[in-house]
């Protein structure tokens, strides 16, 4: 326990550098940014210590935390007012990603309701105001609602 104790009054400007680079170096190994932001904060403890060499361990240990969980706070805080955008909205949704297209039913709506052959596979359609289609007829996918598609005839 001493030798924690007297190593820890010693705490240099390059132990917090060590100390900022491990965490960082493991954040590589895990899947979120939990280690990222303590390890940016301990950086940052290095420059304050290489700027103020007499500060205590205790002020030192503290700061780090205070800083390791203010970062994280603004990290998370950023991340909701800026969320991740993409060029491809509609990647994993694949019945969104038929809306606009137009094609010829191969069954009646009956009742507003059947389905459709889109691709390889078919999917559950119901007509956009209920109303019957027959077979042959093209048809416009407007809206997809979890595996149902809304269709409606194209004038």
């Amino acid at each position: 326990m001493d030798e924690i104790i007297a190593w820890l009054w010693m705490l240099d400007f390059w132990h917090w550098w060590a100390i900022g680079i491990a965490l960082i170096s493991l954040e590589a190994f895990v899947v979120s940014t939990f280690l990222l932001w303590p390890g940016i904060s301990a950086l940052v403890m290095g420059f304050i210590v290489l700027v103020a060499p007499d500060m205590d361990w205790k002020f030192q240990v503290g700061l780090f935390a205070l800083l390791a969980v203010l970062t994280s706070i603004a990290w998370q805080k950023w991340q909701k007012k800026n969320p991740p955008t993409s060029d491809h909205p509609n990647l994993n949704v694949r019945g969104a990603s038929f809306v606009g297209r137009r094609v010829t039913l191969a069954e009646p709506l009956a009742n507003g309701r059947g389905r459709i052959e889109i691709g390889d596979g078919w999917w559950t359609v119901s007509s956009l105001n209920g109303a019957n289609i027959d077979a042959g007829v093209d048809v416009e996918v407007v809206d997809a609602k979890g595996g149902t598609l809304t269709v409606k005839p194209v004038a």
